[in-house]
This record gives C-alpha cells, structure tokens and sequence, in this order.
C-alpha cells in the first residue's frame, strides 16, 4: 500500500494568522477613538490660534494704526492752527484821526482749536504707549517718550511764536514780526524735519504689522480648516467602513450609537472648516475694505492739514509766495488722487468749495486787499477759507469713521464666526468617543 504523499510547506511563506473578532472590535475601537481625540484636540487648538490672531488683528494691530494715523492728524493740524496765529492783527488801513483800530482777527478759534489738536495728540500718544504685544512695549514707550520731548520743545517756540505775534502794540493783520516768522519757521522745522518723520515711521511699522497680522489670522485660519476637515474626513472613512465591516461580519444593518458618532464627526468637520474659512475671509475684508481705506483717508486729512497750513503762510509771507503756491498745487493734487476712489458726492462738494474759498482769498490778497483777504482766511461763514476747511476736515472725518466701522464690522463678523467652537466640538466630539464605546460593547459582550 503506497504511503501517502505529503505537500511539502514551501520555504519563506509563514502562515497567515488573522485577527479574533474580540482584537479586531478592540482595535478598530481604538482606531476611532483616537482620531476623534486628535479631531477633538484639532478643533480646539485651530479655534484657539485663530482667536488669538484675531484679537491680535483687531484689538491691538488695529488700534495701533488707527492712534498713530490719528497723531499724524492732529500734529500737521496744529500746524495749520499756529500758522493762522500770524495772521492775528488790526486793520491795515488807518483809522479815522481819534478813533481805534480795528481788529480783523483776534485768533482766539485759531487758539482753541490748536489747544483740542493738542489734547488729541496727547491722547493718542497715550494710547500708543499702552498698545501692542508685550514685546513692543518698551519700544512704543521709547516712541512716545522721544514724541513727548520733541512735542515740549515744539510748544515752547510756538509759545514764542504767539507771543512775539501777539505783544506789539496794534499790530497789522497779516503781517508778522520777523521774530514770530523765525520762530514759527522753527517750530514748522522742528515738526516736519523730527517730529512728523518719527510718527510716519510708527505708521509705516503699524501699517505692515496690520498686514502681517492679517496675513498669520487667514493663514492660521485656512490651514486648521484644511486640517480639519482632512482628520474629519480619515475619521469618518474609518466610522463608515467599520459600519460595513459589522454589517458584515455580524449580519446587523446598522449601529445606531456609531451612525450617531460618525454624524457629530461629520458635523464638527464640516461646520469647524466653514466657520474658520469665513473667520478668514471676514479677517481680510476687515482690512481690505475698512482699515486700507480709513488710512488713504487719514492721509487725505493730513494732507489738507498741510494745504491750510500753507494757505496762511502764503498770506503771511509775501518773499515766498511763488513757492509756497507750489506746494498748495501739489497738496491739492495729492488730495485729489487719495480721494479720487473714496470720495463721496458731500466731500467732493466740499472740497470744491474749499478750493473755491481758496481761489477768492488770493485773489483779494493779490489785489491788495489784506483786510478782506485776511477775513477770507480766518472768517468762519460759508464762502470763507476756515469754514470751507473746517466743512471738508468734518466730511473727511465722517468718511474715515465710516470706514473704521468696515473693520469694526468685519472683525465681529469674523468673532461671531469663531464664537461657540470651544464649547461645540468639546460636546459634539465627547459624545462621539462615548457613542463608540457604547456602540462596540454589544458586540465585545457576544464573544465575552
């Protein structure tokens, strides 16, 4: 009888062992354990990070830029003020024999809108000094101690200025002692050679920082969303295969505590990424639609500012009108190419009748008449030099607060976006986990 032949085991193929039912449960449990924690811990630290920029972005960045845009303001306006001081004065003609003179312009508007300009400058500073990450304090302190110096010596010679203006006996309108022109040419020096320069540089710096925080909050924002909704979606294959494999293996139709896992899964992953995404686009717009615009406008109030400034200095000083007229061209055109994309119909109607008051003033001063010029200067009725200012300034202001409020918009926008997501995936994703766990007990407890 022959013996029966054995196949012999081929070299190199071990034998394949496969999971019992009990390990596979157990792992594919911990599978999905897992990755609903890491999905859990994922959601937190992405809505954590993208509130932490946008309070960087709106409560400290923002502010910043909008304080020093703010200082540059009410510096180059208090220039304009203690420009028009020289202008102080009685009549140029003569009075009639035993009669007084009389008096054109006493300063006293001038004065006080210089002493509001300056308060402001004081407050911005203020809150310049107290604003920015902890990293930037003592610089911002070093800043404003520098601006503060300077500010000291700038109000001493317009102190002297006003004075030496004012302590003549009946002075003329509209012209000076060469004293308060030395000293006003000092003062303006002082300001556009030191003090200006140092707060443009804070504004250039308060400008990128705006930019760069905006860019690390979309940044942020995107890459936890993209994050998300990746581990969202790994967990959620992981959930639905695991629903097939005991749909399977254990002949059940469904689970229904893992089909209510997978929903919570799939309703962090989805509503997380949406909520970030459009914490992002909030956060941009916020800066592209409201703080952008406010600065090109806070720089068209400056440079009105500066055309008012020169506008007394033309009157004033008649060796450097030619140059002096110059420069108000150039400001104008500047005006008009800042607000060319932000005007609105009541700023352009008061620009043009502010260059209208503007175009009257030379004309009487070129023919002479220096009383009638120096009222078109300081008057305050409408067809006047300073009310038609002190209209645009107001129109101008209006239009930056608008835009201030864009970004104040937007950036709650983006918070309502971010609201809630410490709380919701904490309660959506902690129920998951006990959902698997209760979920795979039934089957665990079929092999106990």
């Amino acid at each position: 009888m022959p013996a029966p032949s054995v196949e012999p085991r081929q070299p190199g193929r071990p034998k394949r062992r496969r999971l019992t039912p009990v390990l596979r449960l157990r792992a594919q449990a911990t599978a999905a354990l897992l990755l609903i924690a890491a999905l859990l811990a994922t959601a937190l630290a992405a809505f954590a990070t993208a509130g932490t920029d946008l309070h960087r972005l709106s409560a400290v960045s923002e502010p910043r830029a909008t304080a020093t845009a703010d200082l540059y303001q009410a510096l180059a306006d208090l220039d304009a003020q203690h420009a028009k001081s020289l202008v102080v004065g009685y009549s140029a003609t003569p009075p009639p024999d035993g009669q007084p003179a009389t008096l054109v312009d006493d300063g006293v508007l001038a004065a006080i809108t210089a002493q509001t300009d300056r308060r402001q400058a004081g407050r911005d500073l203020a809150s310049l000094a107290a604003s920015g990450a902890s990293d930037q304090q003592d610089r911002n302190q070093q800043d404003v101690l520098a601006l503060l110096d300077g500010l000291a010596s700038y109000d001493a010679l317009t102190g002297t200025e006003e004075y030496s203006a004012t302590s003549q006996p009946n002075p003329i309108v509209g012209r000076p002692p060469d004293l308060a022109l030395d000293y006003y040419d000092q003062a303006e020096s002082m300001l556009q050679q030191t003090l200006l320069p140092r707060v443009q540089s804070l504004l250039a710096s308060a400008d990128r920082q705006v930019a760069a925080d905006r860019g690390v909050a979309q940044g942020d924002a995107r890459h936890g969303a993209l994050l998300l909704v990746a581990l969202g979606a790994v967990a959620l294959g992981l959930m639905l295969w695991w629903q097939l494999d005991l749909t399977r293996r254990h002949r059940r139709l469904l689970n229904p505590p893992l089909l209510l896992a997978s929903a919570s899964v799939l309703a962090v992953a989805l509503a997380g990424g949406f909520a970030l995404l459009g914490a992002a686009s909030e956060a941009g717009a916020a800066v592209s639609s409201g703080y952008a615009p406010y600065a090109v406008v806070a720089q068209a109030q400056v440079a009105a500012a500066d055309a008012e400034a020169v506008q007394s200095r033309w009157l004033v000083d008649d060796a450097y009108r030619p140059s002096l007229q110059r420069q108000f061209t150039d400001l104008t055109q500047r005006l008009h190419a800042l607000l060319g994309p932000q005007s609105t119909a009541s700023v352009a109607r008061t620009q043009a009748d502010y260059l209208a008051a503007d175009t009257t003033l030379r004309s009487l001063a070129e023919s002479g008449q220096l009383d009638r010029a120096a009222v078109q200067l300081t008057g305050v009725t409408r067809g006047e030099v300073a009310f038609a200012y002190f209209d645009f300034s107001s129109r101008l202001g209006e239009l930056a607060a608008q835009r201030s409020a864009v970004f104040d918009h937007r950036a709650a926008a983006a918070a309502d976006d971010l609201s809630g997501w410490t709380a919701i995936p904490s309660a959506l994703l902690g129920a998951a986990l006990l959902l698997v766990v209760v979920g795979v007990r039934p089957r665990l407890a079929e092999f106990a």
